[in-house]
């Protein structure tokens, strides 16, 4: 799967599209609601800041799984491909979710690892750079961590030539969650940080990787962000109004 699950073929009958309703308008899916934060486990309350009480979070959380351990697996399952190298990491309910793709299930992910658009296959040098593991407080069995993947287009990718450009991403926020099993539920990708970092357009995952050597499917999903002109008038408007609001009523 080598970073970011970038081995996933665009030629699998998988739909990459965004749901829309009859009006065209996208359906946001989300997941359930992560518990609510008892004040007792608040360690420090100033301003904006709530720092939580993590130590005792995940105490509390009694997972048959230490956080520790649920870290060095997150590792394991990195060096495993993501689980290319070991399907048997994955759990019967897991999903793959990214900024566009999925959800997949299991078999649609293995599906997907049979893909032909590898990015180690033109980036010979391609390394993650992940860093910031962690496990969450909140939600049990979830490890966090940031990669920022580097690599050399030294050799031919998707029909493009090398030129011996190196590629930087941006720093993408990274995710797993682990049943009390040990198996792998769940994993989230390539959800970009910090748009304006690295030298793919704000692009993370492969898309960033196509983009880079020009070679990005005319879809919006696989361009650098550009606002809307529905967003660009409310950005016009937004100063107006709030003075309009602001002045004092007669």
């Amino acid at each position: 799967l080598s970073l970011l699950l970038p081995t996933l073929r665009l030629d699998a009958g998988i739909d990459c599209r965004e749901p829309r309703n009859a009006c065209g308008r996208r359906i946001v899916m989300l997941a359930a609601p992560a518990p609510a934060v008892a004040d007792s486990f608040i360690a420090e309350r100033r301003g904006n800041l709530a720092l939580l009480d993590e130590p005792r979070m995940l105490d509390a959380q009694n997972f048959p799984i230490a956080p520790d351990d649920l870290i060095a697996r997150a590792k394991d399952f990195i060096a495993a491909d993501y689980g290319a190298e070991d399907p048997g990491m994955l759990a019967d309910a897991f999903s793959f979710v990214g900024p566009f793709i999925g959800p997949l299930s299991k078999q649609q992910y293995i599906d997907a690892l049979g893909g032909k658009f590898n990015p180690a296959d033109g980036f010979p040098d391609l390394i993650g750079r992940q860093f910031g593991f962690s496990a969450d407080p909140i939600e049990p069995g979830r490890v966090w961590w940031v990669s920022r993947p580097v690599g050399t287009f030294s050799r031919p990718f998707f029909g493009a030539e090398p030129d011996g450009r190196r590629i930087e991403t941006p720093p993408q926020a990274m995710g797993c969650v682990f049943d009390a099993a040990g198996k792998v539920t769940r994993i989230n990708v390539g959800a970009v940080i910090d748009r304006t970092q690295g030298n793919t357009a704000g692009l993370g995952g492969l898309f960033g990787f196509l983009w880079f050597v020009g070679k990005a499917p005319p879809a919006p999903e696989y361009q650098p962000f550009k606002k809307s002109w529905q967003f660009e008038l409310l950005e016009k408007l937004g100063p107006l109004l709030t003075k309009l609001q602001a002045a004092p009523q007669k």
